[in-house]
């Protein structure tokens, strides 16, 4: 006479490996969403910081003032600080324009604002 099985409790495993891939999914989601809201934080204080760096280059500019990069950059580093992003690199080409790298939560972002021509108008 053969014995039967016991198979009680079987089906709440079967609900505990459910609910742990359930929750796998989630924190995958959840990590995935941050790394864009990361991203979309790091180029939006890229972008700001960019834009305060060009318009104190401009204004250096008119008033020839030979700091223009110095100040530029010690604008655009200050705009980054104010929403949380550390600057991590500032340039300023010949045409005025700054080029600032940020980053935010470990990501970083790029972004470059200025007129091309020295003059103030297209070149």
């Amino acid at each position: 006479m053969r014995r039967a099985r016991d198979d009680a409790g079987a089906g709440s495993v079967a609900a505990l490996a459910v609910a742990m891939a359930a929750l796998v999914a989630v924190l995958a989601v959840a990590a995935g969403v941050g790394a864009l809201t990361a991203g979309a934080a790091a180029q939006a204080a890229a972008d700001g910081a960019a834009l305060a760096g060009a318009v104190e280059a401009r204004a250096a500019l008119a008033r020839a003032s030979p700091s223009g990069a110095d100040a530029a950059c010690a604008v655009a580093r200050s705009a980054a600080a104010r929403v949380g992003a550390t600057a991590v690199r500032c340039g300023l080409d010949a045409s005025a324009a700054v080029t600032v790298t940020v980053e935010v939560d470990g990501r970083e972002a790029s972004a470059r604002a200025g007129r091309e021509g020295a003059g103030g108008g297209p070149s």
